[in-house]
């Protein structure tokens, strides 16, 4: 499960980011996660609530937005919605795609209390 190494990431990234702007206490992060990231946003989340638990982040919620993930078929040019559960084009049925978007996890924003 690379939910957990992506969570304890997150975690010391944050940890950095605040300190560097010197904010007392991190509220809430809100992290984006791509349709075809290979993230499992409700593993995410689980994952977060083990790694802060016991630490300074122990009362840090993180919200987690999904981004539709976008193909482009090579064989017809279709672009369209896809995620991992459906990689076939809808127009042509082909299986030779290019993602276009929605492959990234993103660290949108850090809600800090001064």
């Amino acid at each position: 499960m690379h939910e957990l190494g992506i969570c304890d990431a997150l975690r010391k990234m944050v940890m950095r980011i605040a300190a560097q702007e010197g904010a007392d206490k991190v509220t809430s992060i809100t992290v984006e996660v791509g349709t075809l990231s290979g993230v499992v946003p409700r593993f995410l989340s689980d994952c977060w609530q083990a790694v802060i638990d016991g630490t300074e982040f122990d009362a840090v919620d993180m919200i987690v937005e999904t981004v539709e993930g976008e193909a482009q078929c090579i064989e017809c040019g279709e672009r369209f919605v896809a995620d991992l559960e459906r990689l076939r084009c809808p127009n042509c049925g082909g299986n030779k795609l290019t993602p276009v978007s929605g492959t990234d996890l993103t660290l949108k924003e850090i809600l800090v209390a001064n």
